[in-house]
Order: structure tokens, then sequence, then C-alpha cells
């Protein structure tokens, strides 16, 4: 199985990528439920659909809790929950209350391995004496791979319009992952 992507032309006249092409990520247009997901994992472990259903429920319960409290929830092999907030501005610290707050999300953060690539050299201004020296250190250099994703594979699949290509305003949405790349 691979997680289907598309191709798009970035058509923002105002982006550095003007006209440039990417992919992107086709979902499917259902979601998969609760239950759905506790019938997957019965089939994965010893433990029935009900009992697993029931444990589903409560997480979302959980993780409330733990918001209000101020924290972040890390469920391991999975990742990082925390709480994110939009605020309108204030001109004086006595107007910043917490009723400036407009948005509030859960922002997720898949978890991560640092994998160790290598070893490079790297030279620095030191000063040593009262002189600036330049100094030969040795920097380790890590890749962090989600552990999720790692070993995801992807397939370009055809255009469901059948042009082969969408604007930036249609298809699935999403990011090519690019500072300077459109987001839908």
């Amino acid at each position: 199985m691979s997680q289907k992507v598309q191709k798009y032309r970035n058509t923002n006249e105002l982006s550095k990528t003007f006209g440039k092409y990417y992919v992107r990520p086709v979902y499917d247009k259902q979601f998969i439920s609760t239950d759905g997901l506790a019938e997957y994992i019965q089939t994965q472990c010893t433990v029935k659909k009900s009992d697993i259903r029931a444990v589903l429920e409560e997480l979302g319960s959980a993780m409330k809790h733990y918001f209000e409290l101020g924290q972040k929830v890390k469920l391991e092999g999975i990742g990082i929950f925390k709480v994110g907030i939009s605020s309108a501005a204030s001109d004086t610290e006595a107007g910043c209350t917490a009723s400036l707050v407009k948005k509030s999300r859960v922002n997720f953060q898949p978890e991560t391995t640092a994998v160790l690539k290598g070893v490079v050299d790297v030279q620095r201004a030191r000063m040593i004496n009262g002189v600036a020296t330049m100094v030969e250190t040795q920097q380790q250099v890590f890749d962090h791979p989600a552990t999720m994703l790692r070993d995801i594979r992807f397939e370009l699949t055809a255009d469901v319009q059948g042009s082969g290509m969408q604007d930036e305003n249609s298809g699935s949405g999403g990011n090519s992952g690019g500072d300077d790349e459109p987001r839908p």
C-alpha cells in the first residue's frame, strides 16, 4: 500500500516558486472512524474491539484534561499533541489578557528518532587571550526521520479532473515542505 500523491502547479504570482510543480497528498473522502480504527487494531492484537473503542473514546477526554492543565501529551510511537492558539494584539501589557485568544487548535508533532549521519569539520572564530582565532572543531550531524512516516511509500496518481495538474486552490491541500512554496 502507498500514500497517493498528485501533481499541482504553483499559480501564486507573488511566490518565489511561481510556475513550479509539486506533488501533494491525495486523501480519501472518508475518515476512518473510531469504530473502524478499533476494528483494525483488534486484528493486530488480542484486545477486543469493544475494549479498544472504550479506550479510544476516553483518550479525547483525557487529552483535553491535560491540555487544560497546560501540558503536552506524548503518545510513544505516535508523537506529541499540544494546544496552539491564535490571538488578537494588544497595544498595552495591561490589555494583554486571555480574552485575546481568538482560535485554539491541537498541534501534532510526529515522533522522531535522531540518527547520526556523520561528523563534519567546522571552523569557528574564538577569542583566545583577546585575539580572534580560527579554531577547527568537529560537529555531529543528525537526521531526524519521522518514525511513523519513515516507511510510507508514495505513488503518483492521475489527477481526478483529468488534466494531470491542479491550481493552488484545488485538491487535497497541504504544503510540499518548503518555506517559499504555496499554501493552498
